[in-house]
């Protein structure tokens, strides 16, 4: 599962297949980890929004909010309290990658995992307002996540939901059925290669931090 995000600039006109209003600015990063505020889209009031969400889901009757769960199996949704309904209020999270950890016998090694060209795309996620007063309060997400398809599957056993950008609008309807998107993407969406261990520190932003240490895997259609 996605233990941290990159994000890089891009024509938010383009992101979608209808427009988007920027509330507020593109938060971008080569290293944004959870507990901290991310750009998501959300359906307004009127538009599809580009805005801010915390990356920790938090229901308002968490008490301590350093336990906010920042990704949820899709698997166990109805099994917990804290996800009851959370499908019904959805987001998405623009990302030109995030970063896997493999697990070895004594250590883990980083990976980036991106697309072709490294593209932007579109992690699935669940929202929840929580609120600091009468007047106030932000959004939090977690990212949800599945058992990894057969290229993922070789550096992690999960992996996030990944939308399309054609059915973006769909997801984010609420009285859309989810299900039919909550399916692990084809195993040439994502590419992925080794980094440096600059991202195991999260006080490490800058480019350097994605740069490849190693061969760039892609999947290959040949037995």
């Amino acid at each position: 599962m996605p233990g941290r995000l990159i994000v890089t600039p891009f024509n938010t006109d383009t992101l979608l297949s209808e427009p988007l209003l920027v509330r507020q600015p593109l938060i971008t990063s080569y290293n944004l980890p959870p507990k901290g505020f991310v750009s998501i889209i959300k359906k307004g009031i009127v538009d599809t929004e580009l805005c801010e969400g915390y990356w920790g889901y938090s229901p308002q009757w968490l008490k301590v909010l350093d336990n906010s769960p920042y990704s949820a199996r899709i698997e166990s949704l109805n099994e917990k309290a804290m996800f009851k309904d959370a499908l019904r209020t959805r987001c998405l999270i623009p990302v030109s990658g995030y970063y896997e950890w493999q697990q070895y016998t004594r250590h883990k090694r980083p990976f980036a995992v991106r697309r072709p060209e490294n593209r932007t795309f579109l992690l699935a996620g669940i929202l929840t307002h929580y609120a600091t007063s009468q007047a106030t309060g932000y959004d939090t997400f977690a990212i949800l996540t599945l058992p990894s398809n057969q290229m993922i599957g070789n550096i992690s056993g999960r992996m996030p939901v990944i939308v399309p950008r054609e059915y973006a609008e769909n997801w984010l309807t609420p009285t859309t059925d989810p299900m039919p998107y909550l399916t692990a993407a084809e195993n040439d969406y994502l590419d992925y290669y080794p980094v440096a261990p600059l991202v195991n520190n999260p006080a490490n932003h800058s480019r350097t931090v994605a740069e490849p240490s190693g061969h760039r895997f892609r999947f290959s259609h040949e037995p």
